[in-house]
């Protein structure tokens, strides 16, 4: 319980290392709160109260799994965050190493097995030849003052709520914008390749132009004085 809450601590810092916004991180609209709340109430109770050891396997155990499918709705629901996907495969990883061995197998130091925390609770026991999942079990030791013992799936969990509170505390990116941009390239582009093939037309124009044979004018000419006899030679028909 002591490695969430400083998980939650460094996850809570990040903003401010990394020059982020508190105020865009608290203004995150997160769907089924009540179920993250209720399930851990439940682990906390569980912690808390001493339930008697011939209901640890069946109540008792209940209510721990419940716990877990309660925050796995909470974390699915809001997978549209970036990052929760991350704090979703942590948190799935401790709930079923607790659920194939009915509780979280923990390997413990000799030295620590006689700590009145190292006992055994609904929650925890120590580690069994017959276990499955060991690998994901409680077997990394943190010393010093922390003297717990971690999963990877609780280091899974602290690299997903670190990542969560990085993204949350930035700006969204809008999705339409690199299209927008695209867009307003290419009517560029496209502006600036038409008045370069208008320009062309006209030099293209001039060149011909200038280059003409006179001999255009001298047809043009020809024709004018074919029209010119013709309604000359109407006229006259009329007149006579």
């Amino acid at each position: 319980m002591l490695l969430y809450v400083v998980a939650v601590a460094v996850a809570f810092l990040i903003p401010a290392v990394t020059g982020g916004s508190y105020a865009r991180m608290l203004s995150v609209r997160w769907h089924f709160v009540s179920l993250l709340f209720l399930g851990l109430a439940i682990q906390v109770l569980l912690e808390l109260w001493t339930i008697p050891r011939e209901h640890w396997h069946d109540w008792g155990f209940g209510l721990l799994v419940a716990s877990y499918v309660l925050i796995l709705a909470f974390v699915a629901r809001n997978l549209v965050i970036r990052g929760m996907g991350i704090v979703f495969i942590g948190i799935a990883c401790n709930a079923l190493v607790i659920t194939v061995n009915q509780g979280m197998p923990v390997k413990l130091p000799v030295e620590w097995q006689n700590k009145s925390w190292a006992q055994p609770t609904v929650k925890h026991h120590p580690q069994q030849p017959d276990d499955k999942l060991k690998f994901l079990s409680d077997i990394i030791v943190l010393d010093g003052p922390l003297q717990s013992v971690v999963s990877f799936g609780d280091l899974i969990l602290l690299v997903g709520l670190c990542d969560v509170a990085y993204n949350v505390s930035r700006k969204p990116k809008r999705r339409g914008s690199r299209t927008a941009n695209d867009a307003d390239r290419a009517e560029t582009d496209a502006t600036v390749e038409e008045s370069q093939t208008g320009a062309g037309e006209d030099r293209f124009i001039d060149i011909r132009d200038d280059a003409a044979p006179r001999t255009i004018f001298t047809r043009q000419e020809a024709v004018l004085n074919r029209s010119r006899s013709t309604r000359s030679s109407a006229t006259t028909t009329r007149s006579s």
